[in-house]
């Protein structure tokens, strides 16, 4: 395979495939590739449960077992393997600063998500949000709890998102395909219509 200005070859007869330069390497962009899995399993349990350390945890709890934190849980974790994967791909081993940032955006949502939480506990609506700082903030926790939750799988989705994407770009770079619609073109000899 022919090695472009931005394509290096490894030298280790353990790996032939080429490695993609132009991705910046920080120690925050390499650690973040690998927090995936423990923040998707730890954000899941947190939105699962989270609540009952604040003893807010109520019948909602087994809902969200079956629903929402399985849900959480399996979007990240595919985000998590595309990110990986993508990451293995740049000589710097690590993923982009945007998926970075989506990924500590969702965490953050995820939290706040989970500690706002309403939950049925004998007979009273609590939160962990009520429960430590007073009975009066529950409907509070329930207004905000919705938009939080809503904003918590946007994110989510835009990580999983921007993770294929990227995954995709990436392969297609280091396989020597064209990567974006510019440099498809440009293999094809586009010219103003006329091939």
């Amino acid at each position: 395979m022919k090695a472009d200005s931005d394509v290096h070859t490894i030298d280790s007869s353990d790996s032939p495939r080429p490695l993609v330069d132009g991705r910046r390497s920080s120690a925050w962009l390499r650690i973040s590739t690998w927090l995936g899995i423990p923040m998707s399993v730890l954000g899941a349990a947190w939105i699962t449960a989270g609540r009952a350390l604040f003893g807010a945890g109520g019948s909602l709890m087994v809902t969200f077992l079956v629903s929402v934190g399985p849900l959480f849980l399996v979007v990240m974790l595919v985000a998590t393997w595309r990110i990986r994967r993508d990451a293995s791909r740049y000589e710097a081993r690590a993923t982009s600063g945007t998926v970075a940032s989506l990924q500590v955006i969702t965490w953050v949502l995820a939290a706040i998500f989970g500690f706002l939480i309403p939950d049925r506990l004998d007979g009273r609506t609590v939160s962990a949000l009520s429960q430590t700082f007073g009975a009066d903030l529950v409907g509070l926790s329930a207004g905000f709890g919705n938009t939080f939750g809503i904003l918590t799988f946007v994110a989510a989705f835009a990580t999983l998102i921007v993770a294929f994407a990227q995954d995709r770009f990436s392969a297609n770079k280091s396989n020597g395909r064209p990567a974006t619609e510019d440099e498809l073109l440009d293999s094809l000899n586009y010219n103003d219509g006329e091939y």
